[in-house]
């Protein structure tokens, strides 16, 4: 029996092309967590740009499993992981900007998130994203407080100028000029072993959506995973089941392939 449900947002909950949660899954996710199953969100953004976004309409989850893993909390706001970028390899990110001023990246905490500049790049990506710009800050605010994922808009030709001065974390794409970076033995399977543990839950228990590369360990672990139709083919080989896209609401389709509504 599926007792909770892991979602990535981008490209599963939320298409990219609509992006807002459609309706059909503003009636389907409040009647799952009635039948008493658990729905916990597993994401690379930060709460704030859930809540700056407005894309969840107002639907409640149990948790939040955010920054790919590296923020952990209930839906009370209690923190039960958080694991920031160490320090190290956050001056290492701070040398590489510093000499190389034309790279934008996103500095993301827990709470406040600033861009380093705005550029067309930065502007490009935003508009993919749906998401509003972050204010600017001078890219010291890496060394002042704790920073769970840092996110440079690089190319793959570029992105080893910041791989190289941060040993300590590993990374994933998410769009031809933007890479998400946190540390090593992090991730999205991270953040949902750990939400396993606090509530005593096994892999037979839980069943995971998603679509992207940092999805691929999450949907692993699950007892279903399960893989969106325009999800990368890598995480389509080895999902337990492919539903349609999207942009046309595979999650509802699969939650009632799998009988769960």
């Amino acid at each position: 029996m599926i007792k909770a449900i892991f979602f990535d947002v981008d490209g599963t909950l939320v298409s990219f092309q609509q992006k807002l949660l459609p309706d059909q899954l503003v009636k389907d996710l409040p009647a799952l967590r009635a039948k008493g199953i658990k729905l916990f969100l597993s994401t690379g953004r930060a709460i704030q740009d859930l809540e700056n976004t407005g894309m969840l309409r107002g639907v409640e989850f149990d948790g939040y499993v955010t920054l790919n893993g590296q923020y952990c909390c209930d839906a009370q706001g209690e923190a039960y992981r958080d694991a920031p970028i160490p320090e190290a390899d956050l001056r290492g990110a701070y040398r590489v900007l510093v000499e190389n001023s034309h790279l934008p990246a996103l500095m993301e905490g827990n709470g406040e998130s600033y861009m380093t500049q705005i550029n067309d790049r930065v502007r490009e990506i935003y508009q993919f994203l749906h998401t509003d710009l972050y204010p600017v800050r001078d890219p010291a605010w890496l060394l002042e407080g704790r920073v769970y994922q840092f996110v440079p808009f690089v190319a793959p030709e570029e992105e080893a100028l910041f791989l190289d001065a941060m040993p300590n974390c590993l990374h994933t794409r998410w769009h031809p000029k933007g890479i998400d970076i946190i540390p090593r033995g992090g991730g999205k399977v991270v953040g949902v072993r750990a939400t396993m543990d606090r509530y005593g839950w096994t892999r037979e228990d839980i069943m995971a959506f998603g679509d992207g590369e940092n999805d691929a360990e999450m949907l692993k672990l699950a007892g279903i995973g399960v893989a969106m139709g325009n999800a990368m083919d890598s995480v389509k080989a080895i999902a337990d089941h492919v539903t349609d896209s999207a942009d046309d609401v595979g999650v509802s389709a699969a939650l009632r392939h799998l009988g769960l509504l």
